[in-house]
């Protein structure tokens, strides 16, 4: 059954605490989120996160790209109609893949609902399960660091991911801090352009660190390969992670390991569809979280977590209700004791299991 009518908006939520890291500062959300609703009123939601530096998307380009093919998604009828359009349009979801998550998530999440089956269960994934998110921490100053990892291990979370600065006292003094406690994995967003630099940097965090996400250009193999062999740090994929062939030139063995961002990988089937073939190939998953994603995206980040199973080496997620002045959805997506993240309510709901939240029905004019 096809939806009738498709709105989207972009809410700028503004954060409770400025986050950055080496690509970005943050003080609000950058978002496109979709509804889609069909003749008896059944409503799916969905959210793309665009990322300039990620996937090369602007707010403009996101809303074009939904605005252009707004009559072919309101034609669509089913799942099997949603596959056939995608496998036509591969490389113009691959140069909006934000966009489409957008408006691909909606419609998953109104099939799902008119089928009466969590979304899981419609795609052929494993039931949803909760996961312990780990404690992030972005570049700020040293009073904020240090009260959120007080807050963090009063909460009982031990897995870390730090943002690095490239300043290397601080990140030394944060890495070795945060590594009494538990597991720690670094993250550079690009920071470094020669591998050299990069070793040089790495070497002294390397005794404190398990892994090291992007610290080169995205793409650059051999420098990788050549960081990870002298300083020993397994390497995270996450800008390099972004279309559908990028699975492919990924380096084989357990050292490189692929960060699975639904949005930045244009939506649930295609992250899924690289979910299975990374588990073929035995890699370990890394399943990520844009900065300033509502409990939409949070959502269908579970349903990876759970095709992910044991190979599950690290998750992100459930920060907005804590990161964001309000969340768009209930019931919430969001962290809990042990930094445990699950759908907050019963898990065989249909579709994405989430209602509008009344600011976000305003906004779309529902």
């Amino acid at each position: 059954m096809r939806a009738l009518e498709l709105r989207f908006v972009s809410l700028p939520i503004p954060f409770r605490v400025r986050f950055g890291h080496a690509s970005a500062v943050r003080e609000q959300a950058e978002n496109i989120i979709v509804a889609v609703r069909d003749a008896q009123g059944r409503v799916g939601l969905g959210e793309g996160c665009p990322r300039s530096y990620v996937t090369g998307e602007t707010l403009a380009s996101a809303t074009g790209f939904i605005e252009k093919h707004r009559a072919d998604f309101l034609g669509l009828t089913s799942l099997d109609d949603l596959q056939h359009w995608m496998a036509d349009r591969v490389r113009d979801i691959d140069v909006n893949p934000s966009a489409f998550c957008a408006v691909e998530l909606a419609l998953l999440d109104l099939f799902a609902r008119q089928a009466e089956q969590p979304v899981e269960s419609f795609l052929g994934l494993p039931p949803p399960c909760e996961a312990a998110a780990s404690a992030v921490y972005g570049t700020g100053k040293a009073w904020k660091f240090y009260a959120q990892a007080v807050l963090f291990r009063l909460n009982g979370m031990r897995d870390s991911k730090l943002k690095v600065s490239g300043d290397a006292r601080k990140d030394l003094r944060r890495a070795a801090f945060l590594a009494r406690a538990g597991k720690v994995r670094l993250d550079a967003n690009n920071l470094w352009k020669d591998v050299d630099i990069a070793v040089g940097a790495l070497k002294a965090l390397s005794p404190h660190a398990w892994a090291v996400e992007e610290p080169l250009a995205a793409r650059d193999w051999r420098g990788l390969r050549d960081l990870n062999a002298r300083t020993g740090l397994a390497i995270i994929a996450d800008e390099s992670l972004v279309t559908l062939d990028d699975l492919g030139a990924i380096p084989a063995g357990e050292v490189f390991i692929p960060n699975f961002r639904v949005s930045k990988l244009g939506g649930l089937i295609r992250s899924a569809d690289l979910l299975r073939r990374a588990l073929a190939e035995r890699r370990k998953i890394i399943v990520g979280a844009q900065v300033g994603e509502t409990s939409i995206l949070a959502r269908a980040g579970l349903a990876l977590v759970a095709g992910a199973g044991a190979n599950l080496v690290g998750y992100e997620g459930g920060y907005g209700p804590v990161l964001l002045a309000y969340d768009v959805a209930t019931p919430k997506v969001k962290i809990g004791r042990h930094g445990i993240v699950g759908t907050n309510d019963n898990p065989r709901r249909p579709g994405l299991g989430l209602s509008p939240e009344p600011l976000l029905t305003a906004a779309l004019g529902l």
